[in-house]
């Protein structure tokens, strides 16, 4: 049985480390996905989070967490609270396990603590986008009651 997954807020030391590799490994997604040089991804990169988290850890509406079991930091989540037509909704921007620890299930431990927060936080669903081509996490998602919504494709000419 995988172990409990506990959110605590993420520190200022922690989202300075997270957020330098968080926009260099988001860049490399959507150079792939978008068809973009490095030079544009990285800046769209940077652009998107100076966008959602003006204020860093403070910024409006956003929540980061640190999920930890004991003691031990194992990943983190981040999610924003947005109203809908349906109610309150989570968006997830990001959920990681660190890479030494996956494979122990926590990553669906850190998905039901990210659910849990959101929930005690007044949402009654979550939405995320993942890319096509991770399939362990469209796998956790999948398997964790999430459904398409949307779908984006492309075929090589």
């Amino acid at each position: 049985m995988p172990e409990v997954v506990r959110l605590r807020p993420m520190t200022e030391e922690e989202y300075v480390v997270w957020r330098e590799r968080s926009e260099r490994e988001y860049a490399t997604e959507i150079a792939t996905s978008r068809d973009l040089d490095a030079a544009s991804a990285t800046a769209q990169s940077a652009g998107e989070f100076a966008e959602l988290l003006p204020d860093g850890l403070a910024s409006n509406g956003m929540h980061l967490f640190t999920g930890e079991v004991g003691d031990d930091a194992v990943g983190i989540g981040w999610f924003e609270l947005r109203q809908r037509a349906s109610g309150v909704s989570a968006w997830i921007f990001d959920i990681r396990v660190d890479s030494g620890r996956r494979g122990e299930g926590l990553g669906r431990g850190l998905l039901d603590a990210l659910h849990d927060s959101a929930r005690e936080l007044g949402a009654s669903s979550m939405t995320l986008n993942v890319f096509g081509d991770n399939p362990t996490a469209i796998r956790l998602y999948e398997t964790s009651g999430y459904t398409v919504t949307a779908q984006q494709m492309k075929r090589e000419l």
